[in-house]
């Protein structure tokens, strides 16, 4: 991806401050480079939306394996106190 930065402005920037003018075009185009590869790395709005969509999914997932780890938990709970108060007369 090219044109993430001005690189004309760069360069005569560059060579204003007392650059060489091909070490001002190799800076300004390595900044460009530079630039461009970490505006690829960024995440989108859809990034986003869809690792929204996919936690939504899990915490459902988690939510539901929740739930049925309680139910079982107060089906043995339920079950001892019924079992102890066979035991105890």
């Amino acid at each position: 991806m090219s044109g993430a930065t001005d690189t004309l402005r760069t360069v005569n920037t560059l060579r204003e401050a007392g650059v060489p003018d091909r070490q001002a075009a190799a800076h300004a185009r390595a900044t460009d480079d530079a630039v461009s590869e970490a505006i690829e790395a960024l995440a989108t709005r859809a990034d986003v939306f869809a690792s929204r969509a996919e936690l939504q999914a899990e915490i459902a997932a988690l939510r539901g394996d929740m739930y049925r780890a309680m139910l079982i938990q107060t089906g043995v709970i339920v079950g001892a106190v019924v079992a102890l108060m066979r035991l105890i007369p």
